[in-house]
């Protein structure tokens, strides 16, 4: 494994697991962090409150599958981005 061009901090590298292909910051990972985060916390919280506080199954069923789009979409979107194109020089004509 090649070293890479520069070294990333570590702030660099979590902003860097948002980024889409063309560099900017996409919704879809942020959406499954957030997500993934919900359904974390709602389990913690659950194993130490009443039975009777607990969110409804469907709920937690909708966060869960909007989750998985989200980290599916990324997925894919890292694996089928297309090389941008070398932009075409026009002939001169004549």
């Amino acid at each position: 494994m090649g070293k890479r061009e520069k070294d990333l901090s570590f702030k660099e590298w979590i902003v860097d697991i948002f980024k889409d292909e063309r560099g900017a910051i996409s919704v879809k990972p942020v959406i499954a962090f957030v997500g993934a985060m919900f359904l974390c916390i709602t389990m913690v919280a659950n194993s130490y409150s009443a039975k009777d506080i607990a969110p409804s199954d469907k709920l937690v069923d909708a966060v869960m599958i909007i989750t998985a789009i989200g980290m599916g979409a990324d997925t894919l979107d890292k694996f089928t981005s297309k090389k941008a194109e070398e932009p075409k020089k026009e002939e001169e004509l004549g």
